[in-house]
């Protein structure tokens, strides 16, 4: 590109640029070398959960479910039916095999951010909130009790 500037500017088509706004190459181990690895600016992306936690929760959750337990997945939001007559709205935040094999789900409710409750949704009247109903939430499509 400058070679063919310089050939216009011989010619009297183009001027050269001036040299400040010259383009300095680096070279891209240059580059890499003066960028830290730690710091706010760069971090390390790192999945979740290993391949062998990953396999093992779906070995339980497939079990489990093959037992006909309720088994949700994380981030699922739902309504818990409560002793007071009413539904209250939650997140499932975990989620462990407790020791007889049954799922229990780490809940937390809506504006109790700093409080989680576990549950085992087999026992308890619960559903899918209508945004999610029908999103493979084991049974808890529509205004059931989330049983089998």
């Amino acid at each position: 590109m400058r070679d063919e500037r310089a050939r216009e500017a011989a010619a009297g088509d183009a001027e050269l640029p001036p040299e400040d706004d010259v383009v300095e190459m680096a070279s891209a181990v240059h580059v890499l070398d003066s960028v830290a690895e730690v710091g706010p600016n760069y971090t390390l992306l790192r999945s979740k959960e290993t391949k062998a936690k990953r396999r093992k929760r779906q070995r339980e959750d497939a079990r489990a479910a093959l037992d006909g337990h309720t088994v949700l997945s994380t981030g699922l939001r739902l309504e818990i039916f409560c002793d007071s007559e009413r539904w209250y709205p939650a997140t499932v935040m975990a989620r462990e095999e407790d020791g007889d094999g049954r799922i229990v789900h780490e809940v937390e409710y809506d504006g109790y951010s700093d409080r989680r409750w576990w549950h085992m949704l087999d026992d308890e009247r619960w559903r899918a909130v209508p945004e999610q109903a029908g999103a493979g939430a084991g049974g808890a499509a529509g205004d059931g009790d989330g049983s089998f």
